[in-house]
C-alpha cells in the first residue's frame, strides 16, 4: 500500500488521539461533579493481513474505558440526607418523572423535592424499600417517599427500671450513731398507717408484793466463816428495840460457859447471826425478822409486815456496828427507791432473761452479795434498793441489747407494778423469761409491729421525703400525648439478719390537702443484695421479680391506662454504696407526644430516618444498593446514571445498607494532574500523526513530478 497505507494509518492516529483528547476534556469538565466516574482511552492496532515478512504497522483504533470501580474521595456535607458510598455498588434510583425505569447512580446528592421525593442533583429519585415500626415491609423497590404529617401521639405502656439500692440509705432522717435511722416509720404517719403499730411494753403484776417496809439496819463488815469470838467477847450485849415492846437482849456465850446467855458464839459468825434470827423472832414483835450477812455487812431487818420502828444498842457500844435503823414504811408510800430488792426476790440467785428481736441479754439477781456470773451473764446488785437493781438492767439493755433496747425503760411502781417498755421500737418482738421473771409476772412475749404504709397523705408528704430516697423521675404519655411526670421514691422498711425490705412509693397527687400524695408500687425483698421477692400494692399484679402492672396508673386526677414496670433481669439490686442513694441503670418508657416533622437523614446502616419534635426518630425506608459481575461494562447516561447491559451482568441486590455514609458525597474519581499528563501525551502523538500526513504529501508530490 505504501504512501497511502501511510496516510490512512496516520489519519487513523489521528482520529484515535482526537477520541482520547475528548475523553481526557470531558474529565477535566467533570472533575468537580459528584460521583463522576472518569473514561479512560485505549488503544488497539490494525494489521492488515500479509504474509510474515510482507506485515506492517498497520492503523490504530481507539475505544473507551470506564473507571467505574475506583472510588473517589469521600466528603463531609451538611445536608444530612446527602450519602455516598465506601465501597463497590450503586444506588438504584428511578427518573425523576415518574415515567420508569431503573437507573444506577453513585451521585448521592439527595435531597426532598416538593413531592416529598428524595430526588439526586441530576434529577434521579432514590428508590428503596418501605419500613415499618423498625422493620422492613416491602418487597419491591419504589421511590423513597418522606410524609410530612405530624407523627401521633403514643401511650406509654412500658417503663423500664433497674437501678442499685444503698445498704445503708443516707436519708434526711439518717443519723450515722443511731441504728434504724435509716428506716421508714410507719406508726409516724398518723392517719395513713394502717394495721396496729405495736411497740412492745411488758407488764408484770407482781402478786404478793410488799406494800410495807419494814425497818431494817447495817452493822460491820463481817466474814461469816470467822469465829464469833474474834469480834464478840462472853456475855457481850446487843440490844433490839422493836416499837413499844420492852428492849430485847442478846446475851453471847462465844465459849460455852456464860449462864443466862441466850445466843450461842461459839461458831462461826454466820452461824452466831443465824442464831440471832432465831432469838429474835421468838421476841415480841420480832416475827419474820432477818439476822445475817447482806453484802458482806451484818444485816437485821424486821419482818415483812411490820410497820414498828427499830432502835439497836451494845455493850460495850457499837458492838457489830450495829447503831441505827431505817424508819418502816407504811402502806401508800413504798417505792422502787425505798423498797430493798430482796423483799421483792427473797430467794437469792433468780436469773431473768430479756430477748429483744435476736438479741438476749441474761441477769443474775443477788440479793446477798455472795454470788458470782458465769459466761455471758451479767450479775446484778440485789443487795441494795429495787430501784437500783432497776436501774442496772435499763443501763445494760440501753447499751447492749441492740437498736430496740436503745430506750428501753425498766420501772417498779406501786399501782403499775413491774414495767419493761420499749418506746420507739417498733420492729423487735420482746420475750421475758426466767425464774425472776416468773416472781413478778414478766414472763411474757409481745409482738412488735410497724403497721404499714400504702398511702402517704399530703400532711405527712415532707416526712416522708425525709424518709425516703429519690428514686428518679421519668415523664409517661396518655393515649393523647398528654405529659405527666412520675416521680418515684424508695424507703427501706426492715433490714434484719441480711434480709432488707424496701418499698417503692410514686407521686400520686400534688393537690395540697390530698389524701394520697404518695401510693405505694410495690415492697421489694432483697436477701443478701439480690432481688429474692416482690410484693405488690393495691392494684398492682407481679410477675416474678422482673416486672410488675400497674392496672390504672393515676397521677394528679387522670388516668393515664394501664403500664408495666419492667426491671429485668437481675435488674434491681441492694449493694453498698457510699453516697446511700439510689444509683439508675435504666430509666426510660414507650410512650410520646405527638411530634411535627422537621428533618430526614441517613443512618450508619442505610436506613432514611424522619426525626420529629417530641424527639422521636421513624425509620422510613431501607436504602438499597446494586452491584455487577462486571460494572465497568454499564450504559453511561446523562446524571453520572447507568443502566445495566448484557456484559455488566443483572443487578445484584443489597439490602443491608453496608457502606452508606449519611451526610457525605463522593467526589470525581478524575484526578487533574493525571489528565493534564494525559493530555500532553495525547498532544505529541497527535503532533506526530500531522507530520506523518505532511511527509506522505511531500513523498505523494515527488511521485507525481516524475511524470512531468
Amino acid at each position: 500500500m505504501g504512501i497511502f497505507g501511510a496516510l490512512q494509518s496516520a489519519v487513523s492516529g489521528l482520529k484515535a488521539q482526537s477520541h482520547a483528547m475528548e475523553n481526557i476534556s470531558g474529565n477535566i469538565a467533570n472533575s468537580q461533579t459528584i460521583g463522576y466516574k472518569r473514561i479512560d482511552t485505549s488503544f488497539v492496532d490494525m494489521i492488515p493481513d500479509a504474509p510474515v515478512k510482507q506485515q506492517i504497522a498497520g492503523a490504530v483504533s481507539s475505544y473507551s474505558r470506564s473507571m467505574n470501580t475506583l472510588r473517589g474521595n469521600i466528603q463531609n456535607a451538611d445536608t444530612e440526607t446527602y450519602m455516598a458510598l465506601n465501597g463497590n455498588g450503586f444506588f438504584v434510583t428511578e427518573k425523576g418523572d415518574g415515567s420508569g425505569g431503573t437507573f444506577y447512580t453513585r451521585r448521592g446528592d439527595f435531597d426532598i423535592d416538593r413531592n416529598g421525593y428524595l430526588v439526586n442533583g441530576a434529577g434521579y429519585r432514590l428508590t428503596g424499600l418501605g419500613m415499618s415500626n423498625g422493620v422492613v415491609t416491602g418487597s419491591v423497590a419504589e421511590a423513597v417517599k418522606i410524609d410530612n404529617s405530624f407523627l401521633p401521639a403514643k401511650r406509654s405502656t412500658t417503663i423500664n427500671y433497674q437501678l442499685n439500692l444503698p445498704q445503708s440509705p443516707k436519708t434526711a432522717s439518717y443519723v450515722s450513731t443511731t441504728p434504724g435511722s435509716e428506716l421508714l416509720k410507719p406508726w409516724s404517719y398518723s392517719g395513713d398507717v394502717q394495721g396496729s403499730p405495736v411497740a412492745p411494753k411488758v407488764t408484770g403484776p407482781a402478786a404478793g408484793a410488799p406494800t410495807t417496809i419494814p425497818a431494817y439496819g447495817y452493822g460491820n463488815i463481817v466474814d461469816g466463816t470467822a469465829l464469833a469470838s474474834t469480834i464478840l467477847g462472853d456475855n457481850n450485849t446487843v440490844t433490839v428495840t422493836i416499837g413499844a415492846n420492852p428492849p430485847f437482849n442478846f446475851v453471847f456465850d462465844t465459849d460455852g460457859t456464860v449462864g443466862g446467855a441466850n445466843v450461842d458464839a461459839t461458831g462461826t459468825i454466820a452461824a452466831t447471826l443465824a442464831n440471832m434470827q432465831t432469838a429474835l423472832q421468838a421476841s415480841p414483835g420480832g416475827a419474820g425478822a432477818v439476822v445475817g450477812i447482806k453484802d458482806g455487812r451484818v444485816f437485821v431487818q424486821l419482818g415483812a409486815a411490820s410497820t414498828a420502828s427499830a432502835a439497836f444498842g451494845s455493850t460495850p457500844a457499837g458492838l457489830l456496828g450495829l447503831a441505827s435503823a431505817t424508819t418502816p414504811v407504811t402502806t401508800g408510800n413504798v417505792t422502787s427507791a425505798n423498797m430493798p430488792a430482796d423483799l421483792m426476790f427473797a430467794t437469792n440467785g433468780q436469773q431473768l432473761e430479756i430477748t429483744v428481736g435476736s438479741v438476749t441479754r441474761k441477769y443474775l439477781i443477788d440479793t446477798k452479795g455472795t454470788l458470782t456470773a458465769g459466761s455471758g451473764v451479767v450479775k446484778v446488785d440485789g443487795t441494795g434498793s429495787l430501784k437500783e437493781m432497776l436501774d442496772v438492767i435499763q443501763a445494760d439493755l440501753r447499751a447492749n441489747g441492740g437498736a430496740g433496747a436503745s430506750g428501753a425503760t425498766v420501772s417498779w411502781d406501786a399501782t403499775n407494778d413491774f414495767v419493761v417498755d420499749f418506746p420507739g421500737n417498733y420492729r423487735s418482738d420482746v420475750t421475758i423469761a426466767g425464774s425472776a421473771a416468773n416472781t413478778v409476772g414478766l414472763n411474757q412475749t409481745v409482738t412488735a409491729s410497724t403497721g404499714t404504709l400504702s398511702t402517704v397523705s399530703a400532711a405527712n408528704s415532707e416526712l416522708f421525703v425525709k424518709e425516703s430516697i429519690s428514686g428518679g423521675g421519668i415523664t409517661v404519655y396518655s393515649q393523647t400525648g398528654e405529659p405527666v411526670n412520675v416521680q418515684m421514691r424508695w424507703a427501706k422498711v426492715s433490714d434484719e439478719a441480711g434480709i432488707a425490705t424496701w418499698s417503692l412509693f410514686y407521686a400520686s397527687d400534688s393537690a395540697p390537702g390530698s389524701a394520697n400524695a404518695w401510693t405505694k408500687m410495690a415492697d421489694y425483698t432483697f436477701d443478701q443484695g439480690v432481688l429474692s421477692g416482690i410484693a405488690g400494692g393495691s392494684g398492682v399484679t407481679v410477675s416474678g421479680t422482673e416486672r410488675l402492672n400497674i392496672a390504672n396508673l393515676s397521677i394528679n386526677g387522670r388516668s393515664f391506662g394501664s403500664i408495666t414496670v419492667d426491671h429485668g433481669l437481675k435488674g434491681m439490686t441492694q449493694f453498698a454504696d457510699n453516697s446511700g442513694m439510689a444509683t439508675t441503670t435504666q430509666l426510660k418508657q414507650d410512650g410520646y407526644g405527638a411530634g411535627e416533622f422537621i428533618s430526614v437523614g441517613i443512618s450508619d446502616d442505610g436506613q432514611v430516618i424522619a426525626s420529629y419534635t417530641n424527639g422521636e426518630t421513624r425509620a422510613v425506608a431501607q436504602i438499597i444498593t446494586a452491584s455487577f459481575s462486571n460494572p465497568n461494562a454499564l450504559k453511561r447516561g446523562d446524571g453520572g446514571a447507568y443502566t445495566a447491559t448484557t456484559e455488566s451482568g443483572e443487578a445484584i441486590i443489597d439490602q443491608s445498607g453496608e457502606g452508606i455514609v449519611g451526610s457525605s458525597t463522593e467526589a470525581s474519581n478524575t484526578d487533574i494532574s493525571e489528565e493534564f499528563t494525559k493530555l500532553i501525551v495525547t498532544q505529541q502523538a497527535y503532533s506526530a500523526n500531522t507530520k506523518i500526513v505532511t511527509a506522505a504529501d511531500e513523498m505523494l508530490k515527488e511521485a507525481l513530478n516524475m511524470i512531468r
